[in-house]
């Protein structure tokens, strides 16, 4: 089944999230902004949120979800590796922070490979959000 799918992510994680979301309605986004706009536009099946959108503001856009309320699942996700690679403390407040704000899921990429498996992996988890947001 085909979902709405709106994507909040920066331009490295774009290629990995087109092919493990292939299928699927999918809605860029690269400001708060933007994120706002398409939020009035249309409904979405899930709403992926990365950690460095938009100069690290995926607070600000979990915030104003939580206010709308939309019948959506909420994946946050750290899709690219920061000048300083941020350890599992830091991820483990990330995730609290994230889940406290709404987020189903938070998901790191980089703990996966990006090979075919690694990919396949990704795809699973998200379509599994997609199926529990139906």
């Amino acid at each position: 089944m085909e979902a709405a799918v709106l994507l909040a992510v920066p331009p490295g994680a774009r290629v990995r999230l087109a092919s493990a979301l292939q299928g699927h309605r999918l809605v860029w986004a690269e400001t708060v902004t933007a994120v706002r706009a398409a939020l009035e536009r249309q409904r979405f099946d899930l709403i992926v949120v990365g950690a460095h959108f938009e100069e690290s503001k995926p607070f600000e856009v979990l915030e104003h979800l939580a206010a709308a309320r939309p019948a959506s699942h909420i994946v946050c996700l750290r899709a690219v590796a920061p000048r300083v690679l941020l350890g599992k403390p830091a991820m483990r407040a990330f995730r609290a922070a994230c889940e406290a704000l709404g987020a189903s899921l938070v998901l790191d990429l980089l703990d996966f490979p990006d090979t075919a498996a690694g990919n396949a992996a990704i795809r699973a988890l998200l379509e599994r959000e997609l199926t529990l947001a139906a």
